[in-house]
């Protein structure tokens, strides 16, 4: 395995040892951790946290993030503003889904409540310099109804993004899994290696007993992502948790799409079922093959993430081989919308 070092100023650094953070071991004793967890998450989460590691990011200065840093000052020349939608049809489902740039391929998986118009060109224009991204919406999100599955689980997830590869002919197509995307990248690459090039996986974890949970203060701040009362509009605010100047410029740039359309509440709790059963059910996430992995991977992680510990970046990084890992000081988990050059430059860099 290899730690990718970057020569520029305020460089995503090579993580060595655990991270702040609590780890879930099989024990059903319950703690107030996570205690907390199944109140707000409205289910059975029965697996308790160890002691948590010494904080040893505290006091540290939080480098500037490129807030005001965007492609689409003329919507006109932004090609991710300006490409059309289309619908694939994948074993019965309508995907909805976007296609813009050139060069390699990008597939890009989304995180808990995003549609296609939740991903900020500020980071698609610039990836769309060096490579073709193709963006889409999941299952009863956005544009995309919701399949006929009275539940929603990863691994449906996963089939369902192999069967739009095949019906785009991707080829191979470097998968960027952001946070619930990236459970669906890791599935995805053991359950359809033929369909997968490469892997990005970004502010993303293992799941089940390999999981790191946040902190307890951590956790209760990010309760509202496992609401079912609770909308997207009112989740993805958590992700700019430490920086909430670069959530207004987020949202600035966001509005800049036509026809926006947001996430209603039934797709997110679809997809909030998804991440609770991929974080509790041994059978749904592929810690234990990951070793087996043959393909190159990029991990992504941000040292002040709240929803995805940097701790869960380097167990991933722990069991794939050959993989490369890049942690952002001073970054949360909106890392791609907070520092998007920067991001953008190293997923151009590894998919050269």
């Amino acid at each position: 395995m290899s730690v990718l070092h970057l020569p520029q100023p305020t460089p995503a650094t090579p993580v060595r040892g655990p991270l702040p953070g609590r780890r879930w071991s099989g024990s059903r004793r319950r703690t107030p951790a996570l205690a907390v967890m199944a109140a707000l998450a409205t289910s059975m989460l029965s697996i308790a946290p160890s002691a948590a590691n010494a904080d040893t990011t505290a006091g540290q200065p939080v480098p500037a993030t490129d807030i005001a840093s965007t492609t689409a000052d003329d919507v006109g020349q932004s090609p991710s503003l300006t490409a059309p939608t289309h619908v694939v049809t994948v074993a019965g489902l309508a995907i909805a889904y976007r296609s813009f740039g050139h060069g390699p391929t990008l597939l890009l998986t989304p995180c808990l409540g995003f549609s296609m118009d939740d991903w900020d060109p500020a980071l698609l224009d610039r990836l769309a310099t060096t490579n073709r991204v193709v963006i889409f919406d999941s299952d009863g999100v956005g544009r995309t109804p919701a399949s006929s599955s009275a539940i929603l689980t990863v691994p449906q997830l996963s089939d369902q993004v192999a069967g739009l590869i095949r019906a785009l002919h991707l080829n191979r197509p470097t998968v960027v899994g952001y946070s619930l995307g990236g459970f669906v990248a890791q599935r995805m690459a053991v359950d359809h290696p033929d369909a997968v090039g490469a892997l990005i996986l970004m502010g993303t974890g293992p799941g089940g007993s390999q999981q790191v949970l946040p902190d307890l203060p951590s956790l209760v701040r990010g309760g509202p992502a496992f609401d079912p009362l609770v909308p997207a509009d009112q989740v993805i605010p958590l992700y700019f948790s430490g920086h909430p100047d670069a959530l207004g410029a987020w949202r600035q740039r966001t509005a800049l799409r036509p026809n926006r359309v947001g996430m209603n509440l039934t797709g997110l709790n679809r997809q909030r079922a998804a991440m609770t059963d991929w974080l509790i059910n041994p059978t749904t996430n592929v810690v234990s093959s990951l070793p087996t992995l043959q393909l190159p991977t990029l991990i992504l992680g941000a040292e002040n993430d709240e929803q995805e510990p940097a701790a869960n970046s380097t167990v991933l990084h722990h069991y794939i081989n050959g993989s490369e890992l890049l942690i952002y000081p001073g970054l949360g988990h909106a890392f791609p919308f907070e520092a998007p050059e920067r991001v953008a430059e190293d997923i151009a860099r590894f998919t050269r």
